[in-house]
């Protein structure tokens, strides 16, 4: 029952970083899914709740995970000592990696805060993740275009209509209106609720999201919108993901490693195989994990983006939280 606890929590680290490294580098504001993302997410369900069962199995059969017990290795000779030449050396048997894997100590200091650090590291990962899917919900509109195909690039406006003026403090800020766009090959598109920083007129040029293989599905124009991002199915990490990530990274610094070294490995580790602390941090991942599922399915609505926000403020909280109550106990 120790090993399950042990391989399920390395295993669940192991998911939680593909997991918030993956999410972490797609581009910003790209509706998903993506394969794979929302099994990874229930994996990782699956193994913190795994942990959490071994834990209170332990704790009925009156174990304590968190005393290591030692095993001698067997340094007595084995079997018939040899006459031949050589025989003043005496075969041992050497323990197996298996069996010196089993014997290791995982209390000690170096153990303990080792297993913070990892921990440490990868939550900016998770934050960045968290904070990027924030901005991936898109539209119905938008996901049904990438869903056919978008593609995103200049268009002729043919007609204007229903034009109305923005304005801010008695000055025209933008201008929102019907466009029926004219596209190589003599497609038109229409596109609804067209916003646009300059009057549009016909002959104009406009840059819009669209899916050339259902033009029936209309267009989408947002000047103040990065619609370009939307057909960028690239990886990798942009400044504005990098950002919340140095956040946390200061809250850890500041924070979490003081008050960490200031509860010591013994409080730490007791923490660390309590079943009670050990399913409130199980709730609370799973908490995280359904915020972020309407995001990762590609399904997330407006009202999903407040899910999302509280998962950003108490993934960093629960880290915070648990090092306070080891030192206050």
């Amino acid at each position: 029952m120790v090993w399950c606890v042990r391989l399920s929590a390395a295993l669940a680290y192991v998911v939680a970083a593909v997991l918030s490294l993956w999410t972490a580098g797609l581009p910003s504001g790209v509706p998903l899914p993506v394969p794979g993302l929302v099994g990874l997410a229930w994996t990782l369900i699956g193994l913190v709740w795994l942990r959490v069962v071994a834990l209170w199995t332990g704790r009925f059969q009156g174990t304590y995970f968190w005393v290591s017990i030692e095993e001698p290795c067997p340094e007595d000779p084995v079997g018939p000592v040899s006459l031949a030449k050589g025989a003043d050396r005496v075969r041992r048997n050497r323990p197996g990696v298996l069996h010196r894997v089993r014997a290791y100590h995982y209390d000690g200091v170096r153990w303990v805060y080792l297993r913070q650090s990892a921990v440490w590291l990868l939550l900016p990962v998770s934050f960045v993740a968290l904070a990027g899917l924030g901005d991936s919900h898109g539209s119905q509109h938008i996901r049904s275009l990438l869903r056919a195909g978008a593609a995103y690039g200049p268009a002729s406006v043919a007609e204007v209509a229903d034009l109305t003026v923005r304005r801010s403090e008695g000055e025209v800020v933008g201008y929102d209106s019907t466009l029926f766009l004219a596209l190589p090959g003599g497609v038109r598109v229409r596109a609804e609720d067209a916003s646009t920083r300059y009057e549009p007129r016909p002959d104009g040029r406009v840059q819009m999201l669209w899916a050339p293989s259902a033009p029936s599905l209309g267009g989408v124009v947002d000047d103040g919108e990065d619609l370009g991002r939307y057909v960028d199915r690239g990886w990798g990490l942009t400044l504005g993901g990098i950002a919340p990530g140095a956040f946390v990274l200061l809250l850890i610094l500041v924070a979490m490693v003081p008050v960490s070294i200031a509860a010591e490995d013994d409080g730490l580790q007791e923490l660390a195989w309590s079943p009670v602390t050990q399913t409130v941090h199980a709730c609370a991942v799973t908490g995280v994990l359904l915020a972020a599922l309407p995001f990762l399915s590609g399904t997330a609505s407006g009202n999903d983006v407040l899910g999302i926000g509280a998962a950003c403020v108490g993934l960093p909280a629960l880290y915070l939280v648990m090092p306070i109550r080891a030192l206050l106990d």
